[in-house]
This record gives structure tokens, C-alpha cells and sequence, in this order.
């Protein structure tokens, strides 16, 4: 565990001890009474078990205690009024944005997989502020966003050539300095990497394609 989660169990230790067990029941019951409406069934049952829990013993576990306060963060009328004007200004630009980040996780695991397919799967979902942020924000997925926006290089039917460097991998590697001609070249770009367009290649004189990308090929001089 390292510095700060330490920092956060303790202070979330002694939250949970510190409360008498008539306050920690109040505290309970007032997050049930405000979160009726927004909380999942999930979340209420949780709530009953803690109810029993301090019945019982006077005091949560800080598990316990971590969850109580989520709930609590998600059902103060401050963040209900911050998440209502969120949904609000979510433009139909920024769900398009949304869905290619979700795209672009799926083709580039582990990270935003649940969320990712729930973003693809309800068209009227709207995630929290924090987490579009997180997935549609970073660096990585804006240069997704630059890359998919950047017109081909390439246009299918014309003549290239293979790149005659040692960076041009398998097995476009086998057709370094040779013409080729653009067969098929791909419209729905998920990489960060620059130049990552998949593009296939079918070399001057055969018969079968090849699969490269954008930046392992240059303007053919014909």
C-alpha cells in the first residue's frame, strides 16, 4: 500500500470509530432519504446492510465507511445540481468524441473496458465529467482524434514505394525500396501513433497484398 492510501485508510479508519452509534444511524438514514431517487438497487441494499452493521456492532469496517462516503459524495444535492448541468451541456460533438474514445480502448486494451462497451451499447448514456475526462482528454486519445482527422496520404489506385529502412517491420519489411500499389486504405484510424493509417499494398509484379501503414511508405517517383 503505498504513501497516500495509507494516508486515506487511516483517515477513513478513524472516521468510522469515531461516531457515536446514534450519529453513524442518522448518517445512514439521511443519505437513504436524499438518494431515493438516484441511487441504484445496489446502493440501497448496501445501505440496509450497514444499517445492520451499526445496529449491531456501533461502528462500519472501512470498506464499510469508503463506501457510505461515495454514496454520500453522489447524493449531496451540490453534485446532483453539478451532474444535472453536466448531462445538460453534453454536446452531441463531445458523444462523438465519447464513442471513438470508446472505440479506441476496445482496439487498444486493458484500460476503459466496462465503460467503454457501455458507452457503445446505450446510445443516451452520459458518463460522469471525471471519467470523459479521463478517457477522452489524455494525450493519447487526442492524438487518435488527429490522426482519424488527417486526409490519407495515399489514395487507392496510385503507386508507392516502400521505405528502405531498417524500421519498416515484418512483412512489409520484405518490399523495402519497392513500388507497390495502394489496394485498400483504412477509413477508421484508432492509434495514437502517428502515421498508424493500415493501408494495403499489392508489390509490382505479384499477386498478393501486403498489409503496411502510412508511415512505411513514401510518394512513388513514376
Amino acid at each position: 500500500m503505498g504513501y497516500w492510501a495509507r494516508q486515506r485508510y487511516q483517515q477513513s479508519k478513524h472516521e468510522s470509530s469515531s461516531m457515536s452509534k446514534k450519529e453513524l444511524l442518522e448518517r445512514i438514514e439521511k443519505v437513504a432519504a436524499r438518494g431515493v431517487t438516484i441511487m441504484t438497487d445496489w446502493e440501497r441494499s448496501f445501505l440496509g446492510s450497514l444499517r445492520e452493521s451499526a445496529n449491531k456492532w456501533g461502528r462500519l469496517t472501512v470498506k464499510q465507511h469508503d463506501t457510505l462516503q461515495r454514496i454520500e459524495k453522489k447524493t449531496d444535492p451540490k453534485n446532483i445540481a453539478a451532474r444535472k448541468n453536466w448531462i445538460e451541456s453534453f454536446t452531441p460533438a463531445m458523444r462523438e468524441d465519447l464513442k471513438f474514445a470508446a472505440e479506441y480502448y476496445l482496439v487498444n486494451p486493458p484500460y476503459f473496458g466496462d465503460a467503454a462497451r457501455r458507452i457503445l451499447a446505450e446510445d443516451d448514456y452520459v458518463p460522469t465529467e471525471k471519467l470523459y475526462r479521463k478517457m477522452v482528454l489524455n494525450k493519447y486519445v487526442q492524438r487518435a482524434l488527429d490522426n482519424a482527422s488527417q486526409v490519407p496520404k495515399f489514395i487507392v489506385g496510385t503507386m508507392a514505394m516502400v521505405r528502405n529502412s531498417q524500421n519498416v517491420p515484418f512483412p512489409s519489411s520484405k518490399l523495402r525500396g519497392k513500388l507497390v500499389m495502394i489496394v485498400e486504405c483504412e477509413d477508421n484510424v484508432r492509434s495514437a501513433t502517428k502515421g498508424s493509417r493500415k493501408i494495403k499494398v499489392l508489390p509490382v509484379g505479384d499477386i498478393e497484398t501486403v498489409e503496411t501503414e502510412e508511415r512505411y511508405l513514401k510518394k512513388a517517383k513514376v
